[in-house]
Order: structure tokens, then sequence, then C-alpha cells
């Protein structure tokens, strides 16, 4: 196989690979947005793709008074 070749399919696929992260990433983005409330349960394997790559989660202390999101009937 010609090297040039292929390190220009290797680019591309890279490439593609980086838009398609962004692409999930800005739609994770855009779907917190509406929610602002990052206490809550992410609802999709988007959100929670987004959440776990930004570094966005939130640590509630044991003693917290639960939110009426939580409470379990």
């Amino acid at each position: 196989m010609n090297v040039p070749l292929f390190v220009v399919y290797l680019a591309v696929f890279l490439a593609a690979g980086v838009l398609l992260l962004f692409l999930t990433l800005t739609i994770g983005i855009r779907a917190e947005d509406r929610r602002t409330d990052l206490t809550a349960p992410p609802r999709t394997l988007v959100q929670a793709l987004t959440r776990h790559l930004l570094g966005a989660h939130v640590q509630r202390s044991p003693d917290a008074e639960p939110e009426p999101h939580d409470v379990r009937r």
C-alpha cells in the first residue's frame, strides 16, 4: 500500500471521529442547557457522555435535603 495514501486515509478517519465527537458534545450541551439542573441524573446516553467528557457532575453531601425529583414514593 502506498504510504502517503495511507496517511491521507488515516487523517480523514481521525477527522471524522473528531467531528462526530464534537457533534455529540454539541447536542449534549444543548440538551443540558434546556434543563439547567445538573443534580438530576442524565436522561440519555448522549447527556451522560457529555457530562463525563466535560467533567460536569455534582456531588451532594449525604446529609443534604433530597430534591423533589429524588423523592421515591
